[in-house]
């Protein structure tokens, strides 16, 4: 082990006159080298205590290199070059200890008093950065002279009133209050859902003159704040300097990776977490490559086209105040089941303390695309208010259907229908700015029911339960059961259609195979108008 770390239990007595001699000049050279500070720090690698320098990975090097001069500036007082800087990395590839490397060094040897902000989505992301800062003061004692943790603050021991960092969570009551930092860094920024408070204290920093931040993450959730946070690092260059490692780091465990790999078979986050790759949702029902592939279209279809047949589904939420509407075109000839039109509703009504979803307008939508497209089955889902609205819908001529979210048959339908379809590939898709429909489908998980159920759950995040992505599976089924491809047709369709109630009007309307199997089961109830 090096002298510069020495070994924990030891006292400063039982160190030799020469290793003080050789750690004395270490430690007066560190304080304007900020990367030979680091080479010789001792910390816990993957094969035991270790002296940085033999186990620093290039891509570990090469960040420090490029924040150096910035962390200099802001501790000498002088305005960094760059202020900016966004660190991705793979599980396990030493973001919060090489964070905790950077303020060990800015705590250690200061010039002037500044202030540090740690701030993470809740008070355990938070610790973890404090708890490598612990590990470095236990293998490297001589910094116990220089730097100590007192609580939820990493400070100067001898300034300690005017030299401190402090680590905070979005969660905490009056976060983003208070002085501006002169560093700040946002933490595990995927795992954050009060964005108001992290802009908040992004818009802080934007104040002080000399003000660092450092941005650090796993790959995250596409279409969500984090994304655009990304998108604004890479595309700003002379503002930003991104560092990005998106590989398995180099000292995991080969056998660890496997296993990862192996407890996610749909692989979804073990791409995002190992591989550093930022994919469409958190659920599990399909992997990335299959989302991809199935986004196509450039945009929604303008006007009815002959020989396509229309299909409608419409959820409206219950314990997430959203809504959405979704109109399927089917292609015979071409074998394809196509998105033609979508819209999600947001809370937007005031209603005492909270907002709801316009429900006037989703009804007039409803009926407006009934009216364009021609649909000739529009499903929805009874609750939260839909067989209300689906009534005064009928009074217009839409053919509303209820869809029976308690059926088993139900659910193992949509579930079995939506992933075998998208698999193989008879679903063609478009999205908007805002990739709604691509979050949603990433949000899907398949449930498995033994001995032969499946249910289709949705991820709920800050933008709903998967409202638009659950009207396109209410159409789906009935869309997609007229098409040459595979499909569980055992699990009770009947269940899902209620042929029922459809007028000689709406029966018109349907495909001619519809047609002829509904005018046979059901000859002597069914008067053509």
């Amino acid at each position: 082990m090096s002298i510069t770390g020495l070994v924990p239990e030891a006292t400063w007595d039982e160190v030799s006159i020469q290793e003080k001699e050789v750690l004395g000049i270490y430690i007066k050279k560190s304080e304007n080298d900020f990367l030979l500070f680091l080479e010789g720090l001792v910390i816990p690698s993957a094969s035991g205590p270790q002296l940085f320098f033999d186990c620093m990975a290039d891509f570990q090097r090469e960040a420090f290199l490029s924040l150096g001069p910035s962390l200099i500036s802001l501790r000498d007082g002088r305005v960094p070059k760059i202020r900016r800087f966004w660190i991705e990395r793979t599980k396990k590839s030493a973001k919060d200890s090489d964070l905790a490397a950077v303020i060990m060094w800015l705590m250690a040897f200061p010039k002037r008093p500044f202030k540090c902000q740690i701030v993470a989505s809740n008070f355990k992301q938070a610790g973890i950065l404090r708890n490598r800062v612990i590990e470095i003061l236990h293998y490297n004692t001589w910094l116990n002279e220089l730097v100590e943790v007192i609580g939820g603050q990493i400070r100067n021991k001898n300034q300690h009133k005017e030299i401190w960092t402090k680590i905070e969570s979005t969660d905490t009551g009056g976060a983003a209050q208070g002085e501006a930092p002169e560093l700040l860094i946002l933490n595990e920024l995927v795992h954050v859902t009060k964005w108001e408070v992290m802009q908040a204290h992004m818009n802080n920093a934007l104040g002080v003159p000399m003000n660092v931040t450092i941005v650090s993450t796993n790959a995250g959730i596409k279409g969500t704040p984090a994304e655009s946070w990304r998108k604004i690092a890479l595309e700003e260059g002379s503002r930003w300097k991104p560092h990005i490692w998106s590989s398995p780091s180099p000292w995991s465990d080969p056998e660890d990776i496997k296993e990862a790999r192996r407890l996610d078979p749909i692989g979804m986050e073990f791409a995002r977490l190992w591989e550093g790759k930022w994919i469409s949702g958190i659920g599990s029902a399909l992997d990335e490559f299959t989302i991809d592939a199935c986004f196509c279209l450039e945009g929604p279809t303008k006007r009815r086209k002959e020989g396509m047949f229309y299909y409608g589904g419409l959820d409206l939420g219950i314990s997430h105040d959203h809504a959405g509407v979704v109109v399927l075109g089917v292609s015979h000839s071409e074998n394809k089941v196509k998105l033609v039109y979508f819209e999600g509703f947001s809370p937007c009504v005031p209603v005492g303390k909270k907002l709801e979803v316009d429900l006037v307008k989703v009804e007039k939508r409803c009926s407006q695309v009934y009216e364009k497209y021609g649909i000739t089955w529009f499903g929805y889902d009874p609750a939260a208010g839909g067989s209300f609205m689906a009534q005064r819908l009928r009074l217009v001529g839409v053919p509303m259907q209820e869809v029976c979210f308690s059926s088993r048959s139900v659910r193992t339908t949509m579930a079995t229908t939506f992933v075998q379809a998208m698999k193989e590939r008879k679903v063609e898709c478009y999205d908007d700015a805002n990739k709604t429909l691509r979050r949603d489908f990433g949000k899907f998980n398949i449930e498995h029911r033994p001995p032969s159920s499946y249910c289709l759950t949705a991820v709920s995040d800050e933008f709903g339960h998967a409202d638009v992505g659950t009207a396109f599976v209410i159409a789906l089924p009935p869309a997609a059961s007229s098409l040459d491809f595979f499909y569980d047709s055992s699990a009770g369709m009947d269940l899902v259609y209620d042929y029922d109630s459809l007028s000689g009007k709406e029966l018109k309307r349907m495909p001619a195979e519809f047609q002829d199997i509904l005018e046979n089961e059901h000859q002597d109830t069914w008067e053509m108008d």
